[in-house]
């Protein structure tokens, strides 16, 4: 586990500086911009934007691309992820239902505005 941990952050460390040089060599080369932090966790965007690079026909960015694609091959699979997100997602939308209620009494209303009706409280 741990020797998976240190693989994929040194992945994702050389993918960083990789995509922090195609971003300023594409904004150099056509003026596009791209989120790097995207770029390395997201292997469809990372995929799109080596085709950008590509089709700048830009020598520097051809270098770049080279030493990126290995490594979006390693990217971890993000399915797993956004189910787990999906049901905690769920789960935490339920506990607000149940925290939060819908019965609120014009008192606790006025309540809450009252201080902001007396200028003085600022002071």
């Amino acid at each position: 586990m741990k020797e998976n941990m240190n693989s994929e952050v040194l992945v994702n460390a050389e993918a960083f500086a990789i995509a922090t040089q195609m971003y300023v060599r594409l904004r150099r080369v056509c003026g596009r911009v791209i989120d790097v932090m995207y770029l390395v966790n997201n292997k469809d965007y990372a995929k799109h934007i080596v085709d950008i690079a590509l089709s700048t026909e830009d020598e520097e960015l051809e270098k770049q691309v080279t030493r990126l694609r290995p490594l979006i091959d390693l990217y971890p699979e993000p399915a797993v992820v956004i189910e787990e997100s999906e049901v905690e997602t769920k789960k935490q939308k339920e506990v607000q239902q149940e925290t939060y209620s819908m019965d609120v009494t014009a008192e606790e209303i006025y309540q809450a505005q009252v201080h902001h009706h007396y200028i003085g409280a600022l002071r």
